[in-house]
C-alpha cells in the first residue's frame, strides 16, 4: 500500500476564501435588492390617502366640439391636473398629453381647447380614450408627481 503524503496540493487560504464568500453574498444581495425594487413603486398620495383611491372619485365629461376642439367638464369633487389622450387605430395606439394651460380643472369647472386628434401618420383614429391625471405628493419625499388614473378613462 502506497502513502500519498508527498502530493503537492495547493488551495486557497482561509482568509481569501472568506473574503470571496462575503463578496458573493454582497453581490447576490445587491442583485436581489435591484430586482425587488422594480416591484415596489413610489407611493403617491392625495388628501393623505393613496392616489389610486382618489381616482375613484373622479367624474368628468369630455365632448368633441366640431373637428378639433375638446371640451372637458369636471363634475367630480377632485381637481384634475391634465389628461392623457389615447388614440387607437386597428392594433396600434398612441398617447398624447392634453395640458389645458392652467394649474388644474377645479370641480364644476369647464375647459375648451383646440387639440389635434390625428395619429402620427395623419390618419383619424378609430377610438379615442381620455384618462385624467392627478398631481399627488410622493410619500416620504418633498416632491409632487402626476398620476394617470387609467381606471377612470372615458371613450369619446
Amino acid at each position: 500500500m502506497e502513502v500519498y503524503n508527498n502530493m503537492k496540493k495547493k488551495g486557497l487560504s482561509p482568509v481569501i476564501a472568506s473574503v470571496m464568500m462575503i463578496m458573493l453574498v454582497l453581490v447576490l444581495a445587491a442583485m436581489i435588492f435591484l430586482w425587488a425594487r422594480g416591484f415596489i413603486s413610489e407611493q403617491i398620495e392625495k388628501f393623505d390617502k393613496p392616489i389610486g383611491d382618489v381616482c375613484a372619485e373622479i367624474n368628468f365629461d369630455a365632448v368633441l366640439v366640431g373637428d378639433n376642439e375638446l371640451e372637458i367638464i369636471n363634475r367630480g369633487n377632485v381637481g384634475i391636473r391634465s389628461f392623457d389622450i389615447k388614440l387607437i387605430k386597428g392594433g396600434t395606439s398612441e398617447v398624447a398629453k392634453f395640458d389645458f394651460g392652467g394649474p388644474q380643472i377645479d370641480p364644476g369647472q369647464a375647459v375648451k381647447k383646440q387639440v389635434t386628434l390625428l395619429m402620427d401618420d395623419n390618419t383619424e383614429p378609430d377610438r379615442i380614450i381620455i384618462y385624467p391625471a392627478l398631481l399627488g405628493s410622493v410619500r416620504g419625499k418633498n416632491a409632487n408627481r402626476p398620476f394617470t388614473c387609467v381606471d377612470a378613462g372615458k371613450a369619446i
